[in-house]
């Protein structure tokens, strides 16, 4: 079923420790609906200007920067200041065993930094994208010396439908959001998502999920 909200808006790599915890299957699935839930709320805080999203500061404001603050965010145990700015997510809460999401927390967050340290927390998938195994919280990778491009796009699922979501990571300083076939018909083939382009690098999935 298709998530309301992100319908609306339409909008070789190791992983970084041998030990990096997986997550359970109830706290994978906790982490993939707050990803759907939240990530459209980030979206439509900044479509009403002046940077109103909880705790994303300025200086984390990059296409890393996003995946790394939905992670940070989906991943955490939260307040009631939290839930007063979104109220939406209270209807989801925080997940009972969160012991195990702050230990995943831990290890996501240790030199991770920049688009390629992303990678170095995740594991390689291909480059051939296939939308019924993409999954919410796989991460799409661009990287060229020649166009000047190290970039990260995070997939999230809603139903039948994998959206893509970034930022553009320049002085535009904007969140966007397109479906994979959108981003393939772009006038740029260097965003396309396929084999075929070089600058394409392919997916990734963090290290604490299946």
């Amino acid at each position: 079923m298709r998530s309301p909200a992100l319908a609306g808006l339409f909008f070789s790599c190791a992983v970084a420790a041998a030990d990096a915890p997986r997550l359970s299957a109830s706290g994978q699935a906790y982490f993939r609906r707050f990803v759907e839930h939240f990530t459209p709320l980030v979206i439509r805080q900044e479509r009403r200007g002046g940077r109103q999203n909880y705790r994303w500061d300025a200086s984390n404001r990059d296409c890393a920067g996003l995946v790394r603050y939905v992670f940070h965010e989906a991943l955490s145990r939260h307040s009631e200041s939290f839930f007063a700015h979104y109220p939406d997510m209270a209807r989801l809460g925080n997940y009972p065993g969160t012991g195990e999401l702050a230990t995943a927390a831990r290890h996501w967050a240790q030199g991770n930094q920049t688009a390629p340290d992303l990678l170095r927390h995740a594991r390689y998938l291909g480059r051939e994208i296939e939308l019924q195994n993409l999954k919410t919280g796989d991460i799409l990778y661009y990287e060229s010396s020649l166009w000047h491009i190290r970039h990260v796009m995070l997939v999230v699922r809603s139903g039948s439908t994998a959206f893509l979501v970034y930022h553009t990571g320049d002085q535009r300083d904007e969140l966007r959001i397109r479906t994979i076939d959108d981003m393939r018909r772009q006038n740029e083939p260097q965003w396309h998502p396929n084999r075929e382009n070089l600058v394409f690098r392919g997916i990734y999935r963090p290290s604490f999920l299946d």
